[in-house]
């Protein structure tokens, strides 16, 4: 959907599981298209796109029957999600979620692959985002991940010149990879700028609020300072982790959400500082005490299991910012609802609920900058 000052909003098909391109084809008509039913049946829908690198390189044969599906169906895509290179459902995923990472050719040709895609069917006039892994996992910096990231600056680059397509790579820091806190974020794109001021243009991030929350970081100031130092924020994911302060019996409060598909963060503020935990099981074989704040994707209005969701600590400013700085996209991410423990809404409900939540923040901002002009002017 298509919203005030050039925003669009969306949810992420990473939602539904999909490898190939006929199984994604079949999500958008099962899912999507109801969703968009129930949200803005008469105007275009937004599709956050997920393809894998087996739907990328099918889809690429099958550009015209896919804009021609779009159209019918009055569907449209600014943003690719082109974080996982895999499978992304039913399987052991973990750390193997930034493989391929910027060290190998074969992420380089995946993303090319994303950016032939989206500049077909990238609505005229529009930017386009494609979500990319931060750099790789760990923080050692390993060896061709600058470079190859800078060659395809100049691929980007060379792209616009040849077809007037703007797209923009968008980085995802994510707990425990080489971009993971706001500082490291920061260092990263002044020391990338230094080297080629053109990457400005074509390079940015992709702020995902629930990867920010679960840091103890808030993504009011994280969209605050990217911009001060000019690195774009072209594509926002709000998103939801789980939380608990001091609870009494960790094991029992988390241990259902320890699914062996994802992998699961944690930082626990105690009066020993932050601790950081790689993986859920490794923090509840030690159960400090304190406020947990867990990697996992929860739908944004969630709660239970003696958890809540962090939904509330994305300030309302927050979306203030958004509204004034303009042509951002924003992705619902809730990618691990298949392996969400307890009672939930039938997914339709639950996606629908988050779109009109999301949507009900930005119109509420919008009818008060409406009745505050409008008071000016009297």
């Amino acid at each position: 959907m298509k919203l005030g000052t050039g925003n669009h909003v969306m949810y992420g098909l990473n939602i539904h599981p999909a490898e190939h391109l006929d199984e994604t084809l079949a999500a958008i008509k099962n899912y999507a298209l109801r969703v968009k039913a129930r949200v803005c049946p008469d105007k275009d829908f937004g599709l956050g796109l997920r393809l894998s690198q087996k739907a990328a390189h099918e889809l690429l044969v099958r550009l015209e029957e896919f804009r021609t599906f779009l159209h019918d169906n009055k569907l449209y895509v600014v943003t690719i999600n082109g974080f996982p290179f895999g499978p992304f459902h039913g399987t052991r995923i973990k750390e193997h979620v930034y493989l391929p990472d910027w060290s190998s050719e074969m992420r380089v040709d995946y993303t090319i692959n994303l950016v032939k895609i989206l500049a077909d069917i990238l609505p005229e006039g529009e930017i386009g985002t494609i979500s990319t892994v931060p750099f790789h996992y760990g923080k050692k910096e390993k060896a061709l991940a600058a470079s190859n990231l800078l060659k395809f600056v100049v691929f980007l680059k060379e792209l616009e010149e040849k077809t007037g397509r703007h797209i923009i790579l968008c980085l995802e820091p994510e707990p425990d990879c080489y971009l993971d806190l706001l500082g490291s974020t920061i260092e990263f794109f002044e020391k990338i700028f230094k080297i080629k001021d053109s990457a400005r243009r074509y390079l940015g991030v992709c702020l995902d609020c629930c990867h920010v929350v679960v840091e103890f970081e808030s993504p009011l100031f994280w969209l605050e300072k990217l911009v001060q130092f000019g690195i774009s924020v072209a594509k926002i994911q709000i998103s939801s982790a789980i939380r608990a302060v001091a609870p009494g019996d960790p094991q029992r409060i988390f241990m259902p959400f320890a699914d062996t598909e994802y992998l699961h963060q944690v930082r626990i503020f105690s009066k020993e500082g932050v601790l950081r935990f790689k993986d859920l099981p490794d923090a509840l074989s030690q159960a400090f005490q304190g406020e947990w704040r867990v990697h996992f994707h929860v739908p944004l209005l969630w709660s239970g299991y003696g958890v809540s969701s962090t939904t509330d600590l994305i300030e309302d400013n927050f979306f203030r910012q958004i509204m004034i700085i303009g042509k951002r996209h924003i992705e619902i991410e809730t990618y691990s609802y298949m392996v969400l423990p307890g009672v939930k809404l039938p997914i339709i409900d639950s996606i629908a609920s988050e779109l009109d939540w999301l949507k009900g923040k930005f119109d509420t901002i919008e009818y008060s900058a409406t009745v505050n002009r409008s008071e000016k002017q009297a």
